[in-house]
């Protein structure tokens, strides 16, 4: 019979999630801020339509969860530029 990574109370069948946020909340793990998290990773990785398959969230909370976690490379990009306009030393004090 195989085996519960996380059992619950109950044999044969896995913890509640009440149960696994009182656990995490014991070590210092907010599940709130923790699942945001998680969500964003995937966000930033794959499409809507997946995202909304793999989580099970609605496709409009999906649509949002990709727009939110958009890499804009843009400024990342440009600061080099700006580096190349600077003096050399910075222009700072001495």
């Amino acid at each position: 019979m195989p085996r519960w990574l996380f059992p619950g109370m109950v044999p044969g069948k896995a913890i509640s999630a009440h149960g696994m946020t009182q656990k995490l909340g014991r070590h210092g793990i907010p599940v709130r801020t923790a699942r945001n998290a998680a969500l964003a990773a995937l966000a930033a990785d794959l499409p809507s339509p997946i995202l909304a398959d793999v989580t099970g969230t609605h496709h409009h909370t999906a649509i949002h969860w990709v727009a939110y976690a958009r890499r804009d490379w843009a400024e990342y990009l440009a600061a080099p530029a700006e580096d190349l306009k600077q003096p050399p030393g910075g222009g700072g004090c001495r």
